[in-house]
């Protein structure tokens, strides 16, 4: 019978080592599920973060394409402008250059006119 409580003694023994076991196995199990639903919010999280990045940067890139667009634009307008200064300074040079012309030979006409303007006098 000693046998008997001793082998009982040791069964209780080894079922309560054994629930031990179970109990922190469990609460392992609990810690490693708790883990687990923490780093799927996180990689929810980043799935999002990424998600509102590539927006963000499909946006960007749209814009970056106008602007790029729109710079050509001005920057070909501005060609355009520089070539109308460029003619129209060449044609400001032409007429001056007729203005002095005009200004000289009206110059030699008046004093020609001066000049028969003073012979008619002495006649």
């Amino acid at each position: 019978m000693e046998k008997v409580r001793e082998r009982l003694a040791a069964l209780r023994a080894e079922a309560d080592a054994a629930n031990l076991t179970a109990d922190e196995l469990e609460a392992k199990v609990k810690s490693l599920e708790a883990e687990h639903t923490s780093k799927d919010h996180e990689l929810l999280s980043y799935k999002i973060r990424v998600k509102n990045l590539e927006e963000q940067l499909e946006k960007t890139e749209n814009n970056l394409h106008e602007m790029s667009a729109n710079f050509n634009k001005a920057d070909a307008k501005a060609e355009e402008n520089e070539r109308k200064v460029a003619a129209l300074e060449n044609e400001l040079i032409e007429k001056e250059q007729q203005h002095e012309k005009l200004e000289e030979e009206y110059k030699a006409a008046k004093a020609d006119l001066d000049e028969l303007a003073r012979q008619f006098d002495e006649l």
